[in-house]
């Protein structure tokens, strides 16, 4: 039996050693979606890995499918983008970091997902090029929920769907994929209404409107809690990347 061969455009989301010369390289592929492959003498070849398979990179990926096997061969991988601009600066580098993870933890494997693929690409991209704002950030965060069909409700109650919110406070409910009305909710993080107008801010804008956007340190840290709420939802475990924003004080 003939093994699959097939092509597709990546960015790649982390990679570790595998013995004396392999690679083991998690992908997010356009046709693909999740996918870890092992990349045969990947340490020493530098005809078809010439980029070096480091972190954030994009480019095209040929790889094959191994009969039983979980895991796929990277066969070449030409990069196209290397984001240098990523490594000079400690802030870039531990938003980039943490972008990475958010989809390779959220992203179902071997599930396709074009829109969180062009999304990561674009922040990529304005995050190389400006420099590492919160404010990016959590469009990223509540772009990248969005596109996996995994919240947030912001407009309305998640439990009721009542409209009518107000001004006022809020309840906080990341089990329920969102803020929730007096009426449905009275336990759970009280959220200002200032941090939610701002999260529906946020929610409307694209990576390259959030340049123009200014947060104020309170607003910026309740829309970081509540959104942080709502990713550990949906992840097991700790977020790896996070203590290295959290030290610096770059989220």
């Amino acid at each position: 039996m003939v093994a699959a061969k097939f092509e597709t455009r990546a960015i790649i989301l982390r990679t570790a050693a595998y013995g004396e010369a392999d690679r083991v390289v998690t992908m997010l592929g356009a046709s693909m979606g999740r996918a870890s492959a092992l990349a045969r003498g990947a340490r020493k070849s530098a005809k078809r890995f010439a980029g070096g398979l480091g972190m954030a990179q994009e480019g095209r990926a040929i790889l094959r499918e191994r009969p039983g096997a979980e895991l796929l061969v990277l066969e070449e991988f030409d990069v196209e983008q290397v984001h240098e601009g990523l490594a000079g600066d400690l802030g870039k580098t531990a938003h980039a970091a943490y972008a990475l993870e958010l989809c390779e933890r959220l992203c179902p494997p071997r599930q396709p997902e074009e829109p969180v693929l062009a999304w990561l690409s674009e922040f990529l991209m304005l995050l190389e090029r400006g420099r590492a704002r919160a404010e990016r950030l959590r469009v990223f965060e509540i772009g990248l929920l969005r596109r996996l069909g995994l919240g947030p409700v912001l407009d309305r109650c998640a439990v009721c769907s009542r409209g009518d919110l107000g001004t006022g406070n809020v309840r906080w409910h990341p089990d329920g994929g969102g803020v929730v009305c007096p009426d449905c909710l009275h336990r759970g993080d009280i959220m200002s209404g200032s941090t939610r107008r701002a999260l529906v801010d946020l929610a409307d804008m694209s990576l390259a409107d959030a340049e123009s956007m200014a947060l104020d340190r309170e607003t910026n840290a309740g829309c970081r809690h509540a959104l942080l709420g709502l990713l550990r939802s949906h992840v097991s475990g700790p977020l790896r990347s996070l203590e290295f924003i959290e030290k610096m004080g770059a989220g």
